[in-house]
């Protein structure tokens, strides 16, 4: 029998922690069994929650999707720790802090379905009703279970942090198991929401900011924004937003709102098919290269993981720096 191999998993504040990992074992599942609970999501290698660094040795990758970890990215160490195999020693760099995978997952929080409504093409708002208010950053999510399922899906918070009414817009996906479930939800349902887990949230800097969404992944910037009405930022947000059709497009009358209230936000909008006046033929990340944007500025990009990664590379093209760059990627 193989010896266990040495993995040093090194996280954001300085903590490091020697995991020993059966040769060819995965690493996720090493580290869980370990009471080490890394941050991951689909945990086959399609969303990026998991994304790390490695700064020694080697791992083998399964499958993964091309999109969610681009080959130069590869390259140069970056890996999915939900389908690393481990063969030999080394150590692996966790872009957050050891307290969000040392301790024991919290209780579920009891929740009730209030609102179901379908808000756009393919998009629906689900509200949920909490026994006490939750905290947490703007831009991060929760895992919702409905009642007796034995699955669970990861949707970020559209409310502001702080209150018992979340709010999600979801996209319906045909035969999926949540959206069967969603399609026939009703007030009074109940659910499970994890506790809020996610690195993707807005930092409170004094610098410029591009939010990037595509599809739903304007849920998280909805939270930002609304948190951002009540301590207005003195740089300027210029937040593009991508969508398949008009139809698609949802809570527009609340962010132009909110874009004057805020005085610094500029919306614009990108269409890929019966675009109106007004807005862009395309991606919404065609429109990065003609903002002229301020070296300084830090870029948000929530979509699928083709439009992330077109978003990512036209934001280093503009002359951004990577590190400036925050990615959630779904499915």
């Amino acid at each position: 029998m193989s010896s266990p191999i040495p993995v040093t998993l090194l996280f954001a504040d300085g903590v490091s922690h020697r995991l020993s990992v059966p040769c060819g074992g995965n690493l996720v599942e090493s580290a869980n069994e370990a009471g080490i609970h890394l941050l991951t999501d689909c945990s086959n290698g399609q969303c990026g929650t998991c994304t790390a660094q490695l700064v020694s040795g080697s791992v083998d990758l399964d499958d993964y999707d091309r999109a969610v970890l681009p080959d130069d990215d590869r390259a140069c160490g970056t890996v999915l720790p939900c389908v690393c195999r481990v063969n030999s020693a080394c150590a692996i760099e966790l872009p957050y802090d050891s307290s969000e995978a040392l301790s024991e997952e919290p209780v579920p929080i009891a929740a009730e379905v209030t609102a179901v409504e379908q808000v756009a093409s393919e998009t629906v708002r689900l509200e949920v009703k909490v026994p006490q208010a939750v905290v947490f950053e703007p831009g991060q999510y929760v895992r919702i279970t409905p009642a007796g399922a034995d699955y669970h899906r990861s949707y970020s918070m559209a409310n502001v942090p702080g209150t018992d009414r979340l709010q999600f817009f979801i996209r319906l996906v045909p035969g999926g198991a949540f959206s069967e479930w969603l399609a026939g939800a009703k007030a009074g349902d109940p659910v499970e929401l994890s506790s809020p887990h996610g690195t993707f949230f807005l930092r409170h800097e004094e610098r410029p900011r591009l939010f990037v969404a595509g599809g739903t992944g304007v849920a998280p910037f909805l939270s930002m924004l609304r948190a951002m009405a009540a301590h207005p930022p003195a740089h300027r947000t210029t937040f593009l937003i991508g969508a398949r059709t008009p139809g698609h497009l949802f809570a527009l009358d609340e962010l132009k709102q909110l874009g004057e209230q805020l005085e610094g936000v500029d919306l614009q909008i990108a269409v890929e098919q019966d675009a109106q006046p007004g807005c862009h033929a395309g991606y919404a990340t065609d429109l990065i290269p003609q903002l002229g944007l301020d070296p300084s500025t830090r870029v948000y990009l929530c979509g699928p993981p083709p439009m992330v990664e077109a978003g990512r590379r036209a934001a280093e093209a503009a002359g951004l720096k990577r590190a400036d760059v925050l990615c959630e990627r779904f499915a």
